[in-house]
């Protein structure tokens, strides 16, 4: 009786240690609101359609990804990077040292696709440019284009040319004055090449490097007056020593 009692506890103590020991091995289970379980992060959904994201230049060139091409420098058309997309819905980012762009990593800001502003470079060098398209929180695969950035042997400066909100005029014009917050009351000079200096003068006199009223960059120059006066405008642009001839014209700013 002894010797069976002996059995049975020796089988209890074998059940028992076998049963720890299970216990003991078996992996810890993860309550769903402890703070240190891991975190799912959904995949995001990738914009894939043809020309979603890529480049193109002012005078339509087209280009593949992964390629290297040797631009202009200045910002004539053929030098002027234009980022583009086959949709007007999306948001674009580029970077201009390879790293991969995104909202959080981007060069100038977002831009939209139907107003993009032109990239164009002064000084010869590389430039590795890379472009996604953005949506609902998913991005494309970035487009990369290397631009070899030289300077032109002989270029070709064309005269600036005088707008008002977005249209040519030429001879002689009345502009309201304005403080130059309206782009229809002002008068803005374009050239051929965005980098090139104006020199400008507003009493009908030759303007040159040594001779002008205002001299600045080219792109983004506009004149407008708070108070009625008359003016007969001369502009010359200058790129790499190279004078353009003179444009010419008379503006009476009135109330």
């Amino acid at each position: 009786m002894r010797t069976m009692s002996r059995v049975v506890v020796g089988a209890l103590v074998v059940w028992l240690i076998a049963g720890c020991a299970t216990q003991e091995e078996a992996p810890p289970q993860i309550d769903p609101a402890d703070p240190v379980a891991p975190v799912v992060v959904p995949r995001e959904p990738v914009l894939s359609e043809p020309g979603i994201a890529s480049f193109r230049t002012a005078d339509g060139t087209g280009f593949r990804t992964e390629t290297i091409v040797t631009l202009p420098t200045g910002g004539p058309p053929a030098g002027r990077l234009v980022p583009t997309s086959s949709r007007d819905d999306v948001t674009l980012y580029v970077t201009r040292d390879g790293s991969v762009p995104s909202a959080a990593n981007n060069w100038d800001g977002p831009i939209d696709p139907r107003a993009p502003r032109p990239i164009s470079r002064p000084l010869e060098g590389v430039a590795s440019y890379r472009i996604v398209a953005a949506l609902d929180g998913g991005y494309s695969e970035p487009f990369t284009l290397t631009v070899i950035w030289e300077h032109e042997d002989d270029p070709d400066v064309g005269a600036p040319v005088f707008t008002v909100n977005g249209r040519e005029v030429s001879g002689s014009v009345t502009i309201p004055v304005s403080g130059g917050d309206n782009p229809a009351n002002r008068l803005e000079i374009t050239c051929t090449y965005l980098s090139s200096m104006l020199y400008i003068t507003r009493d009908g006199t030759q303007p040159s490097v040594d001779n002008f009223w205002r001299s600045q960059p080219c792109e983004g120059t506009y004149i407008w007056s708070p108070d009625p006066t008359s003016a007969e405008y001369r502009a010359i642009t200058v790129w790499r020593g190279v004078g353009s001839p003179v444009a010419s014209l008379d503006v009476e700013w009135s109330d």
